[in-house]
């Protein structure tokens, strides 16, 4: 008797399924399986595995690669305790880390309630996002989500942001439920009101200030550290349960927009958009055709190479690939590593085996000097 693998997306094809070298920039390839047991691969433009990180921690969501082979690698801290919520198993973080292409642990540090994203600043510090109790009162000003679905005792978690040293210290600390207006910044009606605006991004932008990213309000703003002020906003006009909002070299946004929840269409699906950071207009953006063949509804990213083309991460279901600026897709690859989160974890998007990533990068020559090359098998 045959049997058929029940898997859907593993039955559909993984590893590399297209390259177009003439077109593509080429380089290396960096992804950390989500539901993996704390795996980072880095592959070729072949899609063959040239380096591998296995770690002691499951991933917290992603890693990066710095230019010397050095990996900044967030993982879960697994004795934290117990949940503050459901979905917090699933998405929080705890451990940063560098470590060394041989696995060694260059530094460490720990924080309780980190989830989702951290950076290293320009001033080799840390900034991350993590979550502190709302306030009673502000709390219950709160609109919309789904009614009832606080955290226990009726408790809404609200980002903070900190600048935190590798030896743990607080040097700054941002609270959304202190500079940001509840009845300006609701959640959308799909997500539970546990976690409030429920950040999924924090980078450094060329000026020093601080890019978050909320994907149940659907709103990115830049946060200027001196004042602490809100500089800059965009919001559920533009933008549908977006991730990975970052600064390009020519000081537009790009955003991975994956839009579950659009109030002008009733197909869900995701683009790929550069805003102008003066004018808020979208100047370029990348959709399939019909759009709802590319779809991510939670996780994702999307990188512009040197040669201008962009690297995305359909994070949901793996899929990695690379468009022109004509939208023609040039290199694509399946994540062929499927992991489960375990039973009673999470929510219902958490069952089953899944080859999902939070993101994943492309890196150059300059980024990978320090690889041994491999005989093309």
């Amino acid at each position: 008797m045959t049997t058929i693998d029940q898997n859907t997306l593993r039955r559909r094809g993984t590893g590399l399924r297209a390259h177009d070298p003439e077109r593509s920039y080429g380089g290396h390839t960096l992804y950390t399986p989500i539901a993996g047991p704390g795996e980072t691969y880095l592959v070729d433009i072949h899609g063959e595995i040239a380096h591998a990180w296995h770690l002691a921690h499951p991933p917290g969501r992603h890693a990066r690669l710095l230019a010397d082979g050095t990996l900044f690698y967030q993982g879960k801290d697994t004795r934290s305790g117990d949940p503050l919520f459901p979905i917090w198993e699933v998405y929080h973080g705890g451990v940063l880390q560098l470590v060394a292409p041989d696995g060694t642990v260059l530094r460490e540090v720990r924080h309780r309630y980190h989830h989702h994203d951290a950076s290293i600043l320009a001033n080799g510090n840390l900034v991350l996002l993590a979550v502190e109790p709302v306030p009673t009162a502000l709390a219950a000003r709160i609109p919309g989500g789904i009614p009832g679905t606080e955290a226990p005792d009726g408790r809404i978690w609200g980002d903070v942001v900190y600048e935190m040293t590798w030896d743990g210290e607080i040097l700054w600390r941002w609270a959304s439920f202190e500079h940001l207006s509840p009845e300006d910044t609701p959640l959308d009606r799909h997500f539970a009101r546990e976690h409030w605006p429920m950040a999924n991004t924090v980078n450094e932008l060329r000026d020093g200030s601080v890019m978050v990213g909320f994907r149940s309000a659907s709103t990115v703003v830049i946060i200027d550290r001196a004042t602490s002020r809100v500089t800059w906003r965009l919001g559920p006009e533009t933008l549908a349960q977006q991730h990975h909002p970052h600064e390009l070299d020519s000081g537009s946004i790009l955003i991975f927009d994956n839009g579950s929840y659009r109030d002008h269409t009733s197909v869900p699906y995701s683009r790929v958009i550069e805003v102008d950071r003066e004018t808020r207009r979208t100047v370029w953006s990348y959709e399939d055709h019909p759009p709802q063949n590319f779809y991510s509804p939670y996780m994702s990213s999307a990188q512009r190479l040197p040669n201008g083309n962009t690297f995305v991460a359909e994070g949901s279901f793996g899929r990695l690939f690379e468009v022109t600026p004509d939208g023609d897709v040039v290199w694509e690859y399946v994540v062929p590593q499927f992991g489960t989160f375990g039973a009673g974890v999470g929510m219902e998007s958490s069952r089953g085996a899944q080859n999902a990533v939070f993101r994943a990068y492309r890196y150059g020559p300059d980024h990978t000097a320090w690889l041994r090359p491999r005989p093309r098998r």
